[in-house]
């Protein structure tokens, strides 16, 4: 036996204790992939988290040591080797944005040893073609900064942050219900050949979202008015930067906007009063205000320049002092993020009010 029933029993017990700590680090990994990462770069996705519970984390060391799959000596191994007791789930709507999803959560969390983690992509339809689970898998851990008051005990704790388009999700989810049950015993032919019939329906259903959401972008790129929301920012203005990841950082800028009555293509063209499309001119101010920040040894935030933030250096000379006034007296790390540059952009004549030179919309 790989597992005692007394490890068993002394593991569920433990987990019994510690359980409210999982919540809490899969409620706060939840939160900020879900304000920093999806809102904050405008991609559409559902965030969801959960803590394994006490039962399952029973019937889960119960099948280990029915199937031998694994070496469980003591408490302390099944600690160490379980590492999804606290989960998080990130589900595009769109697939062609998971790997960007992935990325930024590498770019946020950590490893156990502190480095970047590193993810594991599966897709398992490229060696078995009635097998169409896939997802990105990603260990991550509160870094330093995230450490503070009520989750200072949950730093030596993982979470696993698994990534897939939502489509991927309903049929790794329904096989996962169908297939992980041995007591129930196995799949039959028939089960089979409906789980591959929905495999090939999603994958199709992917390409039929990413279709339909080119096409809402193309109509919003070609109505009039204010924004309706950041998806509507991202599509009407994504075609003044060609060969940029507009979205990314778009969340916070399309937020700091707000307050100052930015809020339509029109408003902006004219306070800027430059000739599209504006790739250019944006990474030449971005160039030149990160060279400043260099010298002055700022390093907090850094521009990104496949993104939004080429809008942003561009609109700093112009509405700088306003994006700096405190619009709440609790930003979003984003809009934070927006203030910090606008405080250390060089002093500039600056209008009254943007709206004298944006127009009303």
């Amino acid at each position: 036996m790989t597992i005692t029933d007394d490890t068993i029993k002394k593991a569920v017990q433990r987990y019994h204790r510690e359980y409210d700590r999982y919540l809490k680090l899969a409620a706060r990994v939840a939160e900020i992939c879900r304000s920093e990462i999806v809102e904050g770069n405008a991609i559409r996705a559902q965030v969801t988290s959960r803590a394994k519970s006490p039962k399952s984390l029973e019937g889960k060391l119960r099948r280990f040591a029915a199937t031998g799959k694994k070496s469980l000596p003591d408490v302390d191994a099944v600690f160490d080797q379980i590492r999804d007791l606290a989960a998080v789930r990130v589900a595009t709507y769109e697939q062609r944005h998971e790997d960007q999803v992935v990325q930024l959560v590498c770019k946020r969390f950590i490893d156990a040893s502190g480095q970047r983690p590193i993810q594991e992509r599966k897709d398992k339809n490229r060696d078995d073609p009635n097998n169409f689970y896939r997802a990105s898998h990603v260990e991550v851990f509160l870094s330093t900064a995230d450490g503070v008051g009520t989750y200072a005990n949950v730093m030596d704790v993982p979470c696993e942050v698994q990534v897939c388009s939502m489509m991927a999700h309903v049929w790794n989810e329904i096989e996962h219900d169908l297939g992980y049950k041995p007591a129930a015993g196995a799949l039959s032919d028939q089960e089979r050949n409906f789980l591959a019939m929905l495999g090939q329906s999603v994958r199709m259903g992917d390409g039929t979202i990413s279709s339909l959401f080119a096409e809402t972008e193309r109509r919003q790129r070609e109505q009039g008015g204010a924004f309706t929301d950041v998806y509507d920012f991202v599509a009407r203005l994504r075609g003044w930067f060609p060969g940029v990841d507009f979205g990314r950082n778009a969340g916070a800028l399309f937020e700091a906007l707000q307050p100052i009555r930015l809020v339509s293509p029109d408003s902006i063209r004219r306070l800027l009063g430059l000739p599209e499309p504006l790739t250019d001119a944006g990474r030449a101010a971005l160039d030149a205000f990160s060279r400043r920040l260099e010298t002055q040894g700022d390093s907090r935030f850094t521009l990104d320049p496949n993104s939004s933030d080429l809008l942003l250096v561009l609109l700093l000379p112009k509405i700088g002092r306003h994006l700096h006034a405190p619009t709440s007296d609790s930003p979003t790390d984003g809009v934070a993020r927006v203030r910090w540059f606008a405080e250390r952009y060089p002093e500039a004549p600056a209008p009254t009010n943007p709206l004298a030179q944006a127009g009303k919309t």
